[in-house]
């Protein structure tokens, strides 16, 4: 029996999601794929939660719930700007300082999915004379209709888990990243996703299409308006590197302390495509992130690296894969979790190689470190090898900081509070070094703040 038939408060909240907004940008095709991922989220049960995937987040938390969302009648709060932002200098200083860094030419695009206001896309003249196209998602599937219906829903469909099915199901706007074969694209596309200031669930939705030979990377940024209010999100990400691409994705999680969040990227590669992903985790209640590449071409080459940290009662759940299914690729990912107070984090890595295909290298690590007794992690690194010509390994760490480490320090008349900072951050220094350097300064200052307390 389904777990949605036992629990009639789940059944309700299930049977109680809206229509899909009626969005006259949209065209008939992109709105079918919505009104069918309704009807798949409604008929799906929740993921077991005997299954590592679901063992240590419930999967209620992520149900559609109206609460005071503009969305319950079925209408879209939202407006769609490409000339100027409905927010105030001064409301949103990461925005602002995006701005700035456009206008001085440090970054090809900024995008504001403000979750109550406008989507606001402005590109620089350069990256417009380039082709870089950067536009609505729901607009775009006009205009690219053919590119778009080749990669939308594609890699991450409603078929791929309960909760992607409700982001199917109730995306907006979304955004829609295309360079064209040959592009190349050297300042960072910058997307600014603002969470609603009152208590509501959003969707944003994300489509990155690399052409071949193109190059191109992409920030994405998730945080909260109103630090008082849970303002919970649901968004998937897919990324497609065509032929002899590259593709560099960050995304940057620092939602308040009581925002609960679920999000889901995958990235496709072709034949000599690469690709680097950076996830950075700090904020949140609760957060569930689903990260993979699926590398269906040939000498493909597919880097990830992750950093979280947790304080207080935070939890983190993060899965990542590596799906082999063309010869002579290489992956390598490296997954880095400070966690302090009574934080929790749960990491399940999965390398996967399909039958023949050989020749592939894969490697994992995660090494968690615990600032105190309190703190929990749990690792379960996974290998399904079914071909005999590969080199794979993984390995996990959990433990606290190395007492040998301090004791260095403080032989050298360093304060034991100070040695601890240090050894921190001398951790997660080789992650951050990866992120665009127009990001490292804020990203280093939220790694400080954690600190600030220890």
């Amino acid at each position: 029996m389904s777990n949605i038939k036992i629990d009639k408060t789940i059944l309700k909240q299930v049977t109680a999601l809206p229509k899909v907004a009626d969005n006259a940008d949209s065209p008939d095709w992109m709105t079918s794929i919505q009104a069918g991922a309704r009807e798949r989220y409604q008929s799906q049960e929740l993921p077991d939660r005997t299954l590592h995937l679901w063992r240590y987040t419930d999967p209620s938390l992520f149900l559609y719930s109206d609460g005071a969302d503009a969305q319950q009648n079925g209408a879209s709060s939202k407006t769609v700007s490409t000339t100027a932002s409905t927010i105030e200098p001064g409301v949103s200083p990461a925005y602002d300082t995006a701005k700035e860094q456009l206008a001085a030419g440090e970054l090809a695009v900024v995008a504001l999915d403000d979750a109550d206001g406008a989507l606001d896309i402005q590109l620089t003249p350069a990256a417009k004379d380039a082709g870089l196209v950067a536009l609505p998602l729901c607009e775009a599937g006009a205009k690219y209709q053919k590119i778009i219906e080749r990669h939308l829903s594609k890699a991450v469909g409603a078929e791929f888990g309960k909760f992607e099915a409700l982001n199917a199901t109730l995306w907006e706007n979304g955004i829609f990243i295309y360079a064209p074969d040959n592009t190349v694209i050297a300042e960072p596309i910058h997307l600014l996703r603002r969470g609603s200031a009152s208590s509501r669930w959003t969707f944003p939705r994300t489509l990155i299409v690399a052409g071949e030979n193109s190059r191109l990377t992409v920030v994405d940024e998730y945080y909260s308006a109103n630090d008082t209010v849970s303002d919970n999100s649901n968004a998937v990400v897919e990324v497609f590197g065509l032929t002899g691409s590259e593709v560099e994705y960050v995304v940057l999680q620092r939602n308040n302390a009581h925002t609960i969040s679920h999000f889901t990227e995958r990235t496709t590669l072709a034949d000599n495509a690469k690709t680097t992903l950076v996830a950075a985790s700090f904020g949140g209640k609760t957060h569930k992130a689903n990260l993979g590449t699926i590398m269906q071409g040939r000498h493909t080459n597919s880097l990830q690296y992750g950093l979280v940290f947790g304080s207080d009662k935070q939890s983190f759940d993060h899965h990542t894969e590596h799906i082999n299914r063309g010869a002579h690729g290489y992956s390598n990912l490296d997954f880095k979790i400070v966690l302090k107070d009574k934080s929790h984090s749960a990491y399940t890595g999965l390398i996967r190689v399909d039958e023949n295909i050989a020749n592939c290298e894969a490697y994992q690590s995660n090494r968690n470190l615990l600032l105190n007794r309190g703190a929990k992690a749990e690792s379960i690194p996974e290998l399904e090898i079914l071909c005999d010509e590969v080199i794979c390994t993984h390995g996990a760490t959990v433990g606290p900081i190395d007492e040998m480490q301090v004791f260095y320090f403080l032989s050298r008349g360093i304060p034991r509070n100070e040695a601890v900072k240090m050894i921190v951050r001398g951790h997660v220094e080789p992650t951050l070094k990866l992120l665009p350097e127009s990001m490292q300064p804020r990203v280093r200052g939220y790694v400080d703040e954690r600190l600030e307390t220890l």
